[in-house]
């Protein structure tokens, strides 16, 4: 197909989806649509700076560069694919694109639109996230594997991750005698029986070696809405190996034993009957110096954490123990394992694991979080309450709140007056204005599309109403402008629904009853016409209207 500019330019100008012609992943036409999609203010400041790779994960640019390639040498319609692209910002953005081989003036190129899709998948997030780390990474169910990143991979002896899930059955690395045992396991994690836990397993690779891991199981709902494990990985033969090597270590390889302990990625160390260090390698420095140089000739440590747990072990008469999550004289997070060793001493072994805690803390924020106005989710939002009516309880008081539900009015004429980009700044004005007028430990969710809820903790009936008024009143501020100067802006209003709940002296009205008692009563603002406020008690017959404005 051929294209002159002037007549793709009369065809997707005005698009509101994305549209961009490029080569060699240099664009020649970009539409206003697409330039904001990746933050850029418009066309112009999109073709100011053309090359598309910046807005491609570097993980992916050879990838990215070979596709397109074979592109522009071949014909057609190349078909849909959800991929995600970073923003000038480099916060990413979750698209499905089609691509098409057009003519272009006197060569061929690549015509792609693009339409920006909420959040992408679970699948998309978790290796947006975790695909290019040097963490093995899983998603499987029943044994069977949903999703690996090439670290994984690699480490189960497949040259990359498409080669593995090939055969993405994962029960067949497990020793037969075990097999049935950790078939159980899964199945415990995925029915909330039980929660994971890090763990030591050696598996049997395809090509009959041995390999050995720790791993990290946690239960997880997958983009298909069913639960999921998500496994982390850690390649841990070398410190298995140098175990096995260090017990039959006689005093004859004290020497080797050095060398091998300096090798080990993990950080190792020997401590002899009287808790000094007499070996040790450089990441143990790391974690354990005192002086602030792991390169120092004559280090200092601080081991007083370990010395008391090797006296628990000697007073428990047990060979080994784990400590989890231990903080280190460096300010780093690490797991710990000690065995005592034949003769006197101990063996210690240390895993930096701050890195990977930070990635589980983002995978929960993520999980909790609505992506586009940085609300609580519902999930998020239960937990946050809970936890909140867990410390009324701890300080001996009542639970009580107060809740209010509100949507916005009329919100559909403003995504199809201005387009959904504009919608999403309304929403996202919305969420800043109630976050701004409220206090800290009050709540904000985002039930769903333009419904919000917002619960005060410890609120009476008249301070729930008083916060519903002021809150309608910001929201009535509003204003988003729709074009460059300004001269036109989207205005909104909401429909609220108020009451409050809790364990009041009468009966206990728990989140979920209020929150029906707040939906009815919103619904029933809307029904009286919208931009105004209805409070509703449990037993009350009907909404009565706190205040009554016309829309």
């Amino acid at each position: 197909m051929r294209f002159e500019p002037t007549e793709i330019a009369r065809l997707y100008g005005r698009s509101r989806v994305g549209v961009v012609v490029h080569k060699d992943l240099k664009a020649v036409y970009v539409n206003d649509a697409y330039a904001k999609m990746v933050g850029r203010r418009d066309v112009k400041d999109f073709m100011a700076s053309p090359d598309m790779r910046q807005y491609i994960p570097p993980s992916f640019h050879y990838e990215a560069v070979k596709l397109v390639d074979t592109y522009q040498h071949s014909s057609g319609f190349h078909g849909w694919k959800k991929v995600y692209n970073l923003r000038v910002d480099g916060s990413p953005v979750w698209m499905e694109i089609s691509d098409e081989t057009v003519e272009w003036q006197d060569s061929s190129a690549v015509l792609t639109t693009a339409q920006m899709i909420d959040n992408g998948t679970t699948a998309m997030q978790v290796d947006h996230m975790l695909g290019r780390s040097f963490i093995g990474v899983m998603v499987h169910r029943n044994m069977t594997a949903l999703y690996v990143n090439e670290a994984f991979a690699r480490l189960m002896g497949a040259e990359n991750a498409s080669e593995f899930m090939a055969n993405p059955n994962v029960l067949r690395f497990v020793p037969k005698r075990y097999q049935e045992r950790a078939t159980k396991h899964v199945a415990a994690i995925l029915s909330g029986e039980i929660h994971g836990e890090r763990h030591r397993v050696e598996d049997i690779l395809d090509d009959g070696t041995s390999v050995w891991r720790d791993l990290t199981d946690e239960r997880i709902l997958w983009h298909d809405g069913k639960p999921a494990i998500l496994t982390t990985a850690h390649d841990v033969r070398e410190e298995v190996e140098m175990h096995d090597a260090l017990v039959r270590a006689k005093a004859g390889l004290e020497e080797a034993v050095t060398e091998v302990i300096r090798m080990v990625p993990s950080a190792v160390a020997m401590l002899d009957n009287k808790l000094d260090v007499i070996h040790y390698n450089h990441e143990f420095s790391r974690l354990f110096g005192t002086n602030g140089n792991p390169e120092d000739a004559s280090p200092s440590f601080e081991i007083a954490a370990l010395r008391d747990c090797y006296a628990h072990l000697k007073e428990n008469g047990h060979g080994h123990a784990t400590i989890d999550e231990m903080d280190t004289p460096s300010g780093r997070l690490a797991d710990v394992r000690m065995n005592m060793m034949e003769g006197g001493g101990v063996m210690i072994s240390a895993t930096d694991i701050t890195d990977h805690k930070r990635k589980e803390e983002f995978l929960d924020t993520l999980a909790s979080t609505d992506p586009l106005t940085r609300t609580l989710n519902r999930r998020g939002f239960e937990s946050a309450v809970s936890r909140l009516r867990e410390i009324r309880h701890l300080k001996d008081k009542s639970w009580v709140f107060g809740l209010i539900v509100l949507d916005l009015d009329f919100f559909k004429q403003t995504n199809d007056t201005y387009g959904h980009a504009i919608g999403d700044r309304v929403l996202e004005k919305v969420a800043e204005v109630l976050r701004q007028a409220l206090r800290d430990d009050d709540l904000v969710v985002r039930l769903g599309g333009e419904e919000f809820a917002v619960l005060l903790p410890s609120a009476t009936v008249a301070v729930t109403k008083r916060i519903a008024e002021r809150l309608a009143s910001l929201i009535r501020d509003v204003e988003v402008p729709v074009d460059k100067d300004g001269s036109t802006v989207a205005k909104v209003t909401a429909s609220f629904g108020v009451t409050v709940g809790g364990e009041g002296r009468k009966k206990s009205i728990e989140l979920a009853e209020a929150m029906r008692v707040a939906d009815r009563a919103m619904y029933a603002a809307k029904q009286a016409g919208r931009n105004q406020i209805k409070f509703k008690m449990m037993d009350s017959e009907g909404a009565k209207p706190l205040s009554s404005r016309s829309s």
